[in-house]
């Protein structure tokens, strides 16, 4: 069925083309031929006219006029002007001089004048070429009438012979013609062909894209090798791509629903489970009821907290676009982390220092900058198993100031940094936990960072821990 639109869409594309081809080629041809033929007939008259300028002139030298159409004979012997008739009349209608083999006579062999030519006779005119039927035969004939009226050369040539040879078109115009216009039809033939194909194959393109069964290699589709099998081999190209990522998209967006409902489940199921114990037991001692809507408190703000978490996550995700930013001081914003930590015993007993210039301007999001960096000091402090923490500036560079933040703990396995920065992926080994997390606190700081025209990035420190690496726009 292919095959058959294939040959079928080709045939309509083909004939219409070939045909227009011919056409022009057509009238290209007709157009010269009248042209040259003009031309030829042009060049004729002109040597005809010539031959009577030559008698006339001759005339008013007072030469003799048989002796000067006897040379004129003589010298267009086997020329285009062969043979040629030529024959000089008096004004009474007398002849002068002749070609006797060749007499143009003024009247017809029945003795009838010959209305054409005795009409040029009489007219007197300077010099004219006519058409005219002479002894049965068409001539092409020229008149010339002296100065003073008293002589009339007439010279004329058949349409045959040397003439027609003349006038015609050489045979080899012909050829050439013909097997210009083969060639070009071939030529149309195979590029209207290997078009169809490449037609028919995005025809096929768009069925495996309805049918959702593209194939994995792009090679395996059997575009021509031309500019046009380039673009439709880029575009399936592209088409796959694009599906292999929304695919890949639908498959993150699913696994973190899993992740999210699971996270959500386990501090759920805890409140519930202390919730029912203190419901279902009248006796139970204040002392443990307490204890137990405390702990229940402590998972609901896990739970808000992760809520929160998951939102802004999502939120920076799907903006997609960078955040409003002002003018800030880093510096200042340092020096109030600093304040918050120590009044709120964040790292515990770690000891926490930073190197910032304090002109240091950046252009961030102050509360989102402050949650992304508290970010960072909560995953080294519970994870990192270090006792120090740093800040510092590295350098200015592009239009961003760089920074690095790093702790002394343990670091992490190689493996495990590209995606340190996944939402809900966790380290369960190599790094000592002092308490569980969501896995949101290292996705959300890249996304803050991000989302504020900046980069950042981690790796294992030569002398133990992390290090990472993040830069801000310059303000």
């Amino acid at each position: 069925m292919a095959n058959k639109s294939i040959l079928q869409l080709h045939w309509r594309l083909f004939l219409p083309l070939v045909g227009l081809l011919w056409l022009i080629i057509g009238i290209t041809i007709i157009y010269f031929v009248n042209h040259e033929k003009h031309r030829q007939r042009e060049n004729l008259e002109n040597r005809l006219l010539n031959v009577n300028n030559t008698v006339i002139s001759a005339y008013g030298n007072g030469a003799d006029l048989q002796k000067t159409v006897d040379f004129i004979k003589l010298f267009t012997d086997e020329t285009t002007l062969d043979p040629l008739r030529l024959t000089v009349y008096d004004d009474n209608g007398n002849m002068v001089a002749d070609n006797p083999e060749a007499t143009i006579l003024l009247r017809d062999s029945n003795g009838r004048p010959i209305v054409e030519l005795n009409r040029l006779l009489l007219s007197h005119k300077d010099s004219t070429v006519h058409d005219i039927s002479l002894d049965s035969n068409k001539f092409m004939v020229s008149s010339k009438t002296s100065p003073d009226g008293k002589i009339h050369s007439f010279a004329a040539l058949p349409y045959k012979g040397e003439v027609l040879a003349f006038l015609s078109i050489n045979p080899m115009v012909w050829i050439v013609v013909i097997m210009l216009g083969i060639l070009l039809s071939v030529l149309i033939y195979f590029g209207v062909r290997a078009i169809c194909q490449n037609v028919y194959t995005l025809r096929d393109f768009a069925q495996a894209i309805a049918s959702d069964d593209l194939p994995e290699n792009v090679d395996s589709w059997h575009f021509s090798k031309d500019e046009f099998g380039d673009v439709s081999r880029n575009l399936l190209t592209v088409y796959r791509d694009k599906i292999h990522a929304e695919k890949e998209k639908m498959h993150h967006e699913r696994q973190i629903g899993i992740n999210v409902s699971h996270e959500l489940n386990t501090p759920v199921g805890i409140i519930k489970g202390y919730i029912d114990s203190v419901i279902s037991d009248n006796d139970m001692p204040e002392e443990l009821k307490r204890k137990f809507l405390m702990r229940a408190q402590q998972n609901i703000d896990r739970l808000v907290n992760l809520v929160n978490d998951v939102s802004m996550v999502m939120r920076l995700q799907e903006n997609g676009a960078p955040i409003e930013c002002t003018l800030l001081n880093f510096h200042d914003v340092i020096v109030q982390l600093d304040e918050d930590i120590a009044q709120g015993h964040i790292i515990d007993n770690m000891i926490f220092t930073y190197d910032v210039p304090e002109d240091c301007m950046i252009m961030g999001h102050e509360s989102l900058l402050t949650n992304a960096l508290l970010n960072l000091i909560y995953n080294a402090a519970q994870h990192s198993g270090g006792t120090r923490i740093s800040l510092n500036w590295l350098r200015e560079e592009n239009g961003r100031h760089i920074f690095s933040f790093a702790d002394n703990g343990s670091g992490v396995d190689e493996e495990h940094l590209a995606r340190l920065f996944d939402l809900f992926y966790r380290v369960d080994a190599g790094r000592s936990r002092k308490s569980g997390g969501a896995g949101l606190g290292l996705p959300l700081v890249h996304r803050i960072i991000t989302a504020m025209g900046g980069d950042i990035t981690v790796e294992n420190a030569k002398t133990g821990g992390l290090v990472f690496t993040f830069s801000l726009p310059a303000g």
